[in-house]
Formats: C-alpha cells, structure tokens, sequence
C-alpha cells in the first residue's frame, strides 16, 4: 500500500513539475519568467510576457500535464488493485498535483500559484462544482476587473463547498487551498493595499 502511494505520488508530482511557462519563456526570449513581468511562473505572467497565443499553449500544456498524470496513475492504480481505495487515490492526486506544479523540483522549488492546475483537478473530480467555481471566478474578474480576486475567491469557494459538503479527501483540499493562498499572498497584499494591477 505504502509503495503505491509513493509511486502515484511521485509520477504525478514529476509530471506536475514541469512548468510550461518557464520552458516556453526560456526558448523564446532566453529569460526566466520569474524574473519578468510580476515574476510569477503562472498563467497571467504567461499572457502580459509572452502574448495571449503562446500564454493560451501555457494554460493547454497545464491542463494536459494533469490530466497525464490522472490517466497515468489511473492505470497504475488498476494495476495495484486499489481501484476501490478512490479516498487514498484523490488525496495523493490533489496533493501531488498543487505541490508539483507550486513547489517544483526542476526549477528550484519556485512554481506557479497553482490556479489552472487546481481548477483543473475540480474539473477532474467533480465537474459540476467546477462549473460553479469558475462560473464565480470569472464574474468577480469581471466585475473587480482584477484577476487575483477572482481566482482566490474560487478557491475559496471551492474550499467552503468541500467542508459543506464533507468531502471524504478533506484534509487534502484544506492543505491544497492553503498552498494557494500562500502563493498568493503577495497579491492579497496588494489588494488589501489597493494596488492590484486591473486588466
């Protein structure tokens, strides 16, 4: 059981590190997006640094690299036998995903905030609260016309609907929005300061 759960963790988290945003901003302008822009490694730098086409394949390569992983550790799950443990295999997946992708090995630990790839896992898991997660976060992007406070009200809400609801890979959800929102903070400081760059 114990080497099962490190090998599910472990391909999804080595998958998850890979980082679109940094590889396609390396090879096009030979920079590190972290040191550009507001010098996150995430989809909204993607967009202001390398333009909306390229920033659009960085949000395609996130989706796909978690749902790699799913399909991955899906079959390796069939192949354990543990297809009826689903409550082992979301927490490893949830966990392993926004770890990865936040917390990166390849590029020093230093990641993205974890939106497209934790809106992602929603979509994944339970695509009818994803509807209404993200239906939540575009209106108050439109409405505040600032990004940070429609992605971090996602979370949130997501995080609420867990606990409501009494998800059984509960704990998993809480450390997850957790990371979230500390990759956030930088912009949460800026919001409670009023200086939040608007689109």
């Amino acid at each position: 059981m114990y080497f099962y759960i490190i090998i599910i963790f472990l391909i999804t988290y080595l998958l998850c590190s890979i980082n679109p945003a940094i590889e396609i901003c390396k090879r096009k302008t030979g920079e590190d997006i972290r040191k550009l822009g507001s010098g996150n490694a995430g989809t909204a730098n993607a967009m202001r640094v390398l333009g909306k086409v390229l920033g659009s394949v960085v949000i395609i390569l996130d989706i796909l690299k978690v749902f790699l992983s799913y399909f991955i550790i899906s079959w390796v799950t069939k192949l354990f036998g543990y297809t009826t443990d689903m409550t082992t295999f979301k927490t490893v997946f949830i966990l392993a995903t926004i770890i990865g992708h936040c917390f990166p090995i390849y590029y020093k630990f230093v990641g993205g905030k974890g939106v497209v790839v934790g809106m992602t896992l929603i979509m994944i898991l339970d695509t009818k609260i994803f509807i209404i997660c993200l239906i939540s976060a575009l209106i108050i992007m439109a409405v505040t016309r600032t990004i940070a406070k429609g992605t971090i009200a996602g979370t949130i809400l997501y995080f609420i609907i867990a606990l409501v609801m009494g998800y059984d890979y509960i704990w998993a959800v809480v450390i997850a929005t957790a990371i979230v929102i500390f990759k956030h903070r930088a912009s949460i400081q800026r919001i409670l300061a009023k200086q939040e760059e608007k689109f």
